[in-house]
């Protein structure tokens, strides 16, 4: 029944946002924590509907929303009890604003630690002549150790100036 509080919202959306939506509101149904407070669930996506990014996992997003919704309960509730929000319902947004602030500093973050494929090419460069040390894994410490031990067997074989900086 609280499904119907988005039902009319999601058919305002482009299709891409309104089949991710709802495939959240499906996820949300299945999870017995929406059943305490579905009212507030609905209301709280409603409200985000148009801004909330939808690159985040659809089931990551509906169980965000619900630990968001518990977390700010008492908030919501008075928001929706106030006399306000009969003559603006965006006023729900004060709260909600939260939760977008939250997944905008959790994907920076995200990004920062390097844990979000940008899709930029990998560029590598080399320069000749090579380092034995240029073409190996630098994760592989025996391939390192050994390429090491072959840069050294070839400077101490080489009697010319060093012209590549290390």
């Amino acid at each position: 029944m609280h499904k119907r509080i988005v039902e009319k919202a999601l058919k305002t959306l482009d299709a891409e946002r309104a089949n991710y939506f709802n495939d959240v509101v499906g996820y949300l149904e299945e999870l017995p924590q929406t059943a305490s407070f579905p009212n507030l669930v609905y209301l709280s996506l409603k409200d985000i509907l148009d801004i909330a990014p939808i690159y985040i996992e659809k089931k990551a997003f509906a169980l965000l929303l619900l630990k968001f919704v518990t977390h700010h309960q008492v908030q919501l509730q008075k928001i929706i009890f106030d006399k306000e929000y009969l003559y603006d319902p965006n006023c729900l947004r004060k709260v909600t604003k939260l939760l977008i602030d939250a997944i905008v500093d959790q994907t920076i973050q995200g990004y920062e630690d390097g844990q979000i494929d940008t899709g930029e090419p990998l560029v590598q460069k080399y320069t000749y002549p090579y380092r034995a040390t240029d073409l190996v894994d630098p994760d592989d410490d025996e391939a390192v150790e050994k390429a090491m031990e072959e840069e050294r067997r070839r400077q101490a074989a080489y009697t010319g100036p060093e012209r590549r900086r290390r």
